[in-house]
């Protein structure tokens, strides 16, 4: 049996132009949207999701960190993170949530699934220091250095250890994604190539009678086609 469990690490806020951009904006038009729109959605929680398969625990994505609250954690020069509000006690970071679901982040989690290395999929990094990480080879190179800084990441906040095993989306097509990766030897949790523009990669399960899909962004199931009766789901 696999059992999925959302875990909440915290709240977004965002502009209502992030959450839908503009129909035939580009890139820059829909971020010169996003500093013009004086429009905030309602908190939104940020999600982490744990998988509980035969071949061990999976955690998908960190969430983020209560230091995001420090002043100079975040970037100044980047106004960016001034579009976005995150609220995270330190209670509400994923060590914190699954110790509370009696397991111990440091050894009961074999591996961590970073669908991109966006901040807030890799604030709780900290809290799995002997668990594989594994993560979108393409991605990554984009995520490193100053380049990375500037569009939502913080590789200088990263652990001193952290040594992503990389991946490639080298395997068949699932459904409408035209590659993908297998992250168990089942195949049942395949990594799906996302052709967004941070290019990162969308992460799913496989049920018997259909497949349940996490996106890149990491809050929200992204389709439940079905799920049958072996698998179960749900929200901590």
């Amino acid at each position: 049996m696999i059992k999925v469990t959302a875990i909440e690490t915290g709240k977004a806020r965002m502009k209502t132009a992030q959450r839908t951009g503009r129909e035939g904006r580009g890139g820059i038009g829909r971020k010169i949207d996003i500093f013009r729109d004086p429009n905030w959605v309602e908190p939104l929680p940020i999600l982490c999701f744990l998988i509980e398969h035969p071949e061990g625990r999976f955690l998908v994505d960190t969430g983020d960190t209560w230091r995001n609250s420090v002043p100079g954690y975040l970037p100044g020069w980047n106004p960016f993170y001034k579009q976005v509000q995150i609220r995270v006690a330190p209670h509400e970071e994923v060590g914190g949530r699954l110790l509370a679901m009696g397991l111990d982040p440091a050894e009961d989690i074999d591996t961590v699934i970073l669908t991109h290395f966006h901040h807030d999929h890799t604030g709780g990094l900290d809290h799995f220091p002997r668990s594989r990480i594994v993560g979108p080879r393409a991605n990554y190179a984009i995520s490193t250095g100053l380049r990375g800084m500037m569009t939502g990441c913080l590789p200088q906040r990263w652990p001193v250890w952290l040594r992503p095993e990389l991946v490639e989306m080298d395997g068949p097509p699932v459904g409408p994604f035209a590659a993908s990766h297998a992250i168990t030897r089942d195949r049942r949790i395949p990594a799906r190539a996302d052709a967004g523009s941070c290019r990162r990669s969308c992460l799913g399960y496989r049920s018997r009678r259909g497949h349940d899909l996490f996106p890149g962004r990491g809050r929200h199931l992204f389709a439940s086609q079905s799920a049958g009766g072996e698998d179960r789901r749900r929200h901590q």
